[in-house]
């Protein structure tokens, strides 16, 4: 069964470099959501980028010590629970968790750099949940339910989790699903976290709020080849062409999705494959938060999907949604 209440109602919300520019759309909607379930976001002050993409790969000291700088500002915040709703973010703060808890002198020397920049060395590590898994298990499926003012009936989801929401498992803490639900496929004991194979929580909530989950196996979780979009563009736009047609071909209206990134990558390359002419790829993203919204009765514009480059109105219209 779900364990309910196991995060807290009120948490640090770090919404990360992509909420404040280009997901804009996201936050505003994720804000509309945690309020009309009656959760709250403590906007952590002052955070800094959490190193997902750029410094991931040239420094592993310096991306520990950029997200133990964010959970040293969650603590002065009086918080032990940070929750991101990118995947890239939550990624990153997961990592740097998991090292800064198994790995003593990690963990000794980034308090000493804390420290040394004159930031609050950490008492203790907070756990991150990605935005979704807090819904889930503060909310879930029932608050939604009764929330829902304008269920999203006949609208086909496909449910893009994207890669990094599950994996890998030991930063993630998801349930590994070959070995199904039990202690010892767990890593690191987490009884929150989401199958790692067939996740279902963005299904589960849109569902409870109306629209109908399309087959999507095994796409959901595949790369959007978000993080190589400006190196490998080839790669990139095989990886969302074979998305986008699966969810387009399983009779998706729209895809929901629950990362900046994957977002975005699937909107830039839906449009490039749109101009060549690629077939079966013509389906608008939008985040989940986006969707719930627009059940919950607030408008097109409240929860911005103006700002949708693949534009979800014309379907949303169609079916009486907008």
């Amino acid at each position: 069964g779900v364990k309910m209440g196991v995060i807290g109602k009120r948490v640090a919300y770090y919404p990360g470099c992509s909420l404040e520019g280009a997901a804009r759309a996201y936050d505003v909607s994720t804000r509309i959501v945690a309020k009309e379930l009656g959760l709250e976001l403590d906007y952590l002050e002052d955070y800094n980028c959490c190193g997902a993409m750029e410094s991931k790969n040239v420094t592993f000291m310096g991306t520990m010590l950029m997200n133990a700088r964010n959970m040293s500002l969650a603590r002065k915040q009086g918080h032990d629970v940070i929750v991101a709703p990118c995947n890239g973010c939550s990624f990153s703060l997961q990592r740097a968790e998991y090292f800064l808890e198994t790995d003593r002198s990690v963990f000794e020397r980034v308090n000493a750099l804390l420290k040394e920049g004159g930031v609050d060395p950490l008492d203790n590590i907070p756990y991150t949940y990605h935005i979704l898994e807090w819904f889930y298990h503060e909310a879930g499926p029932q608050k939604v339910k009764e929330k829902t003012k304008r269920p999203l009936r006949g609208l086909k989801v496909a449910n893009y989790y994207g890669c990094l929401y599950t994996r890998p498992h030991f930063y993630a803490r998801t349930y590994a699903h070959a070995g199904g639900q039990d202690e010892e496929a767990r890593p690191r004991k987490r009884d929150t976290a989401d199958d790692d194979e067939r996740p279902h929580y963005m299904n589960d909530l849109l569902e409870a709020a109306g629209a109908t989950s399309v087959d999507f196996e095994p796409m959901h979780t595949q790369c959007c080849g978000g993080p190589h979009s400006l190196s490998d563009e080839l790669v990139s736009e095989k990886f969302v062409m074979m998305i986008l047609q699966t969810a387009k071909r399983n009779g998706a209206d729209i895809i929901a999705t629950e990362c900046p990134l994957c977002h975005a990558s699937l909107e830039m390359y839906r449009h490039r494959l749109m101009m060549k002419g690629v077939p079966d790829v013509d389906v608008p993203a939008a985040y989940f938060t986006q969707l719930l919204g627009l059940a919950f009765g607030y408008g097109v514009g409240d929860v911005k999907l103006k700002d949708n480059l693949s534009d979800p109105i014309p379907v949303l219209k169609r079916l009486g949604l907008a």
